[in-house]
């Protein structure tokens, strides 16, 4: 593996993680978010951000609110987003990182979705259900972006993701050629050897890469100013989600939410979503469908709130954006989204200066 980058942790989140007793554990790191928030906060805003639609997909309803969601539908449609961060390191350079490039025309190999083609025929998954936006390379073309000027990419988890096409393996070439994968330790070794309940969700051999294009990371890292990955497991053993201060406010990305109001379900109109909140008590409605650790994703939804704070634009609700966005559809009746936040995008996302690229 490659050696760590000079990343600094995040203060007091990792304390409240050692604790072993949920209940206690959810109240520490409720105290430890918002004091994280604010030294967070306190360094000043990224460098640049920008949000990539990538393709709309098909996803188990049942899954996407934990049961909670009354429709006849046996699908909602969710938006996965790539988002190309700038930010400057403790050496004062300007990095690039992408969260969540998902090469998707490779993730369809994955089991649920294989299944899923096979069901309906290409046609019907192909272009009645999934709708594509724009690719990994084509949105980088957009913004003035070669691959060389990548530093990063990470992902919030590995389901569906095929790595191998960005950085090299079996038999691939590698498309960013001096990019290296950020990823938690826990989560590398999980895809390595999978549990039967997990491999539906994982390409086969998508983690097969060289492995000193690998960076493994211990919990939550403070990438530069204004950027941070935060350890959120639960959804998977090593889920992490993005955090992202502008001069205005701060955003967290992940998949543990599908929409931004499973962090205030009780203002939810999608039938049945707030009836259910209120019955079991809960604050956040889970994105289940690994339920890996259910009480974990449920502290961590908590950490990303209190993280994330009320939106700029509408202050009833958290900034939370999902990596993979509900998307009104008409496959999909009742189950579009109470409110869509603007997506992140701040600054001015620009290349690298070519003397670097170059090294």
């Amino acid at each position: 593996m490659s050696s760590s980058p000079a990343f600094r942790p995040l203060p007091s989140l990792a304390g409240a993680r050692a604790e072993s007793v949920p209940g206690v554990k959810l109240q520490k790191l409720r105290r430890a978010a918002l004091d994280a928030r604010e030294a967070f906060v306190r360094e000043g805003p990224v460098a640049a951000v920008a949000t990539c639609d990538l393709v709309t997909f098909p996803y188990p309803a049942q899954f996407a609110f934990s049961g909670a969601a009354l429709s006849p539908a046996p699908y909602v449609m969710m938006t996965n987003r790539m988002q190309v961060v700038q930010f400057v390191d403790r050496e004062g350079e300007r990095r690039t990182l992408l969260f969540n490039p998902s090469d998707y025309e490779k993730g369809v190999a994955a089991p649920f979705y294989r299944a899923l083609r096979e069901r309906y025929g290409a046609f019907v998954s192909d272009k009645v259900m999934s709708t594509r936006h724009g690719t990994v390379q084509s949105h980088l073309a957009s913004l003035g972006l070669t691959p060389a000027d990548v530093d990063y990419i990470a992902f919030d988890h590995l389901h569906i993701q095929d790595l191998r096409g960005w950085l090299g393996g079996d038999g691939m070439q590698a498309y960013f050629p001096r990019a290296k994968l950020l990823v938690q330790r826990a989560e590398w070794e999980m895809v390595k050897d999978l549990h039967p309940m997990q491999t539906v969700w994982f390409v086969p051999g998508g983690a097969e890469v060289p492995r000193e294009r690998v960076v493994l990371l211990d919990g939550d890292v403070w990438l530069g100013q204004g950027a941070a990955l935060l350890s959120t497991p639960g959804h998977t053993q090593g889920n992490m989600s993005l955090a992202v201060a502008t001069s205005r406010e701060v955003f967290v990305v992940s998949e543990n939410g599908v929409a931004t109001e499973c962090y205030t379900p009780l203002q939810s109109a999608i039938p049945g979503v707030r009836r259910h909140a209120e019955h079991m008590g809960w604050e956040v409605v889970l994105n289940g469908n690994t339920r890996e650790d259910s009480l974990d994703q449920y502290s961590s939804m908590v950490v990303e709130k209190l993280f994330a704070g009320t939106s700029a634009v509408e202050g009833a609700f958290v900034n939370f954006h999902p990596s993979s966005q509900l998307t009104t559809h008409v496959l999909a009746p009742a189950l579009s989204p109470t409110i869509v936040l603007p997506a992140p995008n701040f600054g001015d996302v620009r290349p690298t200066p070519s003397a670097r690229r170059a090294a």
